[in-house]
């Protein structure tokens, strides 16, 4: 029964901890608008140990007043568009070759 227990409360954990990373991985802009959220109520808190958990939550555009479409150029989520294309970025043609026939 403990061992029953136990296992869930690990893979509740485990189950929590893959959807908070998928989150922030697939759907970074959502997350950063629940994450302002969450840190604007804490925030709003006149206990001093809620308030600066809610200061230390806030993102960074959040924080300094920018975010997409602002102009700062922040580039963090990876949808802002750039002016020019980096090297990185540059695409190339695929190019498919015939299976040598033996």
């Amino acid at each position: 029964m403990i061992y029953a227990v136990f296992e869930a409360i690990v893979i509740s954990l485990v189950l929590a901890w893959s959807l908070w990373f998928a989150l922030r991985k697939f759907f970074p802009r959502a997350y950063r608008g629940a994450l302002a959220q969450l840190a604007s109520r804490l925030v709003q808190s006149s206990r001093a140990s809620v308030h600066a958990l809610g200061e230390r939550l806030m993102p960074l555009q959040v924080e300094s007043g920018g975010g997409c479409d602002s102009g700062g150029g922040c580039s963090t989520c990876g949808t802002c568009a750039s002016t020019a294309p980096s090297p990185d970025n540059v695409t190339h043609p695929l190019i498919f070759h015939p299976r040598v026939k033996r």
